[in-house]
């Protein structure tokens, strides 16, 4: 993406978002060339706080997600400072509004799927460096896989569900 895109970027925050991603990844790969490793002294401090805002910026991205579902399904009873998948998934199969979708968004945080395994790293994050041994990650490679993953999803999404495809 190029700066005359922001506007655009701007009115989109599901698509803001997913740039954010891609900057952040860019700014591993960056660091990692820089330095050779992610783990050396020079590097280690900038690589793991462009690993958090990844990982911060992927569930943004779902979030914002979470929050269009809400507003283009006019799902009442679920606050926008309270905004939980599973109250989304629940509002969305009760009132037949979206089954499909509420399906399509439990896979994605099923035990081993890709949301689950990010929200399961920022949770380990919080207590320990995903640049350990303990963590066994090849970060750049597994987020590079997971982007794609997210971008899949949601242009499924979208292309599924024709009244998410825009903000207005």
């Amino acid at each position: 993406m190029t700066s005359h895109d922001l506007p655009f970027l701007q009115s989109d925050r599901i698509i803001f978002k997913m740039f954010a991603c891609e900057e952040h990844l860019k700014n591993i790969k960056n660091i990692k060339s820089q330095h050779g490793d992610l783990l050396s002294k020079d590097a280690r401090v900038g690589a793991e706080m462009e690993i958090d805002s990844l990982i911060s910026q992927m569930i943004g991205t779902f979030d914002c997600l979470l929050f269009r579902i809400i507003d283009k399904f006019q799902l009442s009873g679920i606050p926008s400072d309270r905004i939980e998948l599973n109250k989304v998934i629940s509002a969305l199969s009760a009132e037949s509004k979206g089954i499909e979708l509420a399906r399509e968004l439990q896979r994605a945080n099923q035990e081993g799927n890709w949301y689950w395994k990010i929200k399961d790293l920022r949770n380990y994050s919080l207590n320990g460096s995903l640049l350990s041994a303990e963590a066994s990650l090849d970060v750049i490679p597994y987020f590079e896989q997971t982007l794609v993953q997210l971008k899949e999803f949601i242009k499924n999404i979208l292309m599924n569900e024709p009244k998410l495809q825009t903000k207005e």
